[in-house]
């Protein structure tokens, strides 16, 4: 066999298990989840699975990798479309508006983050330089907007930490999320407090 189509088998392989690993690890969660089940869903033995993954773990950092990549494509993007003509309010709007891009991810999202809280140190660390990544990203396009250094590192922050509530108040999907009305709320508010701190 030629090494270039064993190396497109393997990599369909590869593409075969995570796909079916995340649906079910979205479906029963990740502790639910065992090699075993990921092995009947692919319709692969066990040798074969370890072939390519010797571990649940190693699945896991495969989906966090993959997962992390597509948000951070999706943050990118996102402010790639603003400028530093933009106002706050539409830098704002924009980042809120971005996170039903990522609704469809969400649930993996979710589960990946409770699993490195609840402890697995190796997936935390991934995550957590992911996090850095995305809220330093955010700062510097929030300073060419806010023009203040201090202020963009807090509100970049304030906006992680809102995104992180509305995915997940996206995935209860309890209510309809007025993002428009979020931001504004956000801008008047902090309008206000910048108002009131220079009297």
């Amino acid at each position: 066999m030629n090494l270039n189509r064993r190396t497109r088998q393997n990599r369909n392989m590869k593409e075969d298990i995570l796909l079916a690993s995340i649906n079910l690890m979205t479906k029963n969660g990740i502790n639910n989840t065992s090699l075993a089940d990921i092995s009947r869903e692919v319709n692969i033995s066990k040798g074969t699975l370890y072939y390519h993954y010797s571990s649940k773990d190693d699945i896991i950092f495969d989906i966090a990798d993959d997962h992390l990549n597509i948000i951070s494509k999706a943050l990118l993007d996102c402010l790639s479309r603003i400028n530093s003509n933009s106002t706050t309010e539409e830098f704002v709007l924009v980042v809120l508006k971005n996170i039903h891009d990522i609704e469809g991810t969400g649930r993996i999202h979710m589960y990946l983050i409770c699993e490195a809280i609840i402890g697995n140190e190796a997936l935390r660390e991934r995550i957590g330089v992911k996090y850095v990544e995305w809220r330093t990203a955010l700062e510097n396009q929030m300073t060419d907007i806010i023009n203040n250094q201090s202020h963009a590192k807090a509100a970049s922050f304030l906006l992680m930490s809102v995104v992180d509530g509305l995915v997940v108040q996206a995935l209860l999907k309890a209510e309809k999320i007025p993002y428009s009305d979020i931001a504004r709320f956000l801008i008047d508010y902090s309008n206000k407090v910048k108002t009131t701190s220079s009297k």
